[in-house]
């Protein structure tokens, strides 16, 4: 029998960019943000509400079938974010592990 391990990281970053004065101030450092960690191959995504002018709350989500590349990629994805423009208020990091077992 084949055991299969699945890895899913998500990170989710309660982000702050004290200089917005509107959304469009926002704007441009976010989309910055949003392309870097997609060219690096990540999936990142706004969430939570889109009207707060400074604050900005981003998730980010890898997989990988190793939990040790797991942990680099979301170490990956906390130094991009911790060189943005953007104030981390807060970072939550969760993992999750998926077993699978063929019956061949």
């Amino acid at each position: 029998m084949d055991d299969v391990r699945t890895h899913t990281g998500t990170l989710i970053a309660d982000l702050v960019l004290d200089s917005a004065r509107s959304l469009k101030d926002r704007r441009g450092p976010q989309r910055a943000l949003l392309q870097r960690l997609r060219n690096t191959g990540f999936n990142a995504a706004q969430v939570g509400p889109a009207d707060l002018v400074q604050r900005w709350f981003l998730a980010v989500s890898v997989v990988s079938g190793e939990a040790s590349h797991l942990d680099e990629l979301l170490d990956t994805t906390e130094r991009i974010i911790f060189a943005s423009e953007f104030a981390v208020a807060e970072l939550r990091r969760h993992v999750y592990t998926e077993s699978y077992r063929s019956a061949r």
